[in-house]
């Protein structure tokens, strides 16, 4: 982990959470077109949701990334019921399954790192498709200066 400061007050500073406040609320804008006296009982579910879907950039769920397994979420079990296949839980001792755990986990967050490595690259070529401007001694420029 790595801890980012940004300013105090200032939320475009820290653009990542301002991507997920406004996907949270996208989500609850159509939640409360539906149901608008309820829509403060779906925040729970929406938070759900957004945690056990896939992310671009990374390849994986956050909720993947925090307990290196898939979510066994609503979707899952009723899948399980309508087609009537069951997961068998694997019978190991505390101790197997924590080695196994750590293990996967950072498995998975190298596989994550490569993916964001490689999203990384594919946002870097999409930005340096824009022309950097270039100005010659003599060009007219509009230049704005702050004032009291």
């Amino acid at each position: 982990m790595k801890q980012l400061v940004t300013t105090p007050y200032r939320p475009f500073c820290n653009d990542l959470i301002e991507k997920f406040n406004g996907t949270l609320k996208n989500m609850l804008r159509h939640v409360c077109a539906e149901k608008p006296k309820d829509s403060d009982r779906y925040i729970g579910p929406l938070l759900f949701a957004y945690r056990e879907m896939k992310q671009d950039s990374l390849g994986y769920s956050p909720f993947e990334l925090l307990y290196g397994r898939t979510v066994r979420g609503p979707m899952s079990i009723l899948r399980e019921l309508m087609t009537n296949e069951k997961v068998e839980p694997e019978d190991k001792t505390t101790y197997q399954y924590v080695l196994d755990l750590k293990d996967r986990l950072q498995s998975t967050c190298e596989m994550a790192q490569i993916e964001l490595q490689k999203s990384h690259i594919k946002q870097k070529k999409y930005y340096d498709r824009t022309k950097v401007r270039t100005f010659e001694k003599g060009d007219e420029v509009l230049v704005l200066l702050p004032t009291d």
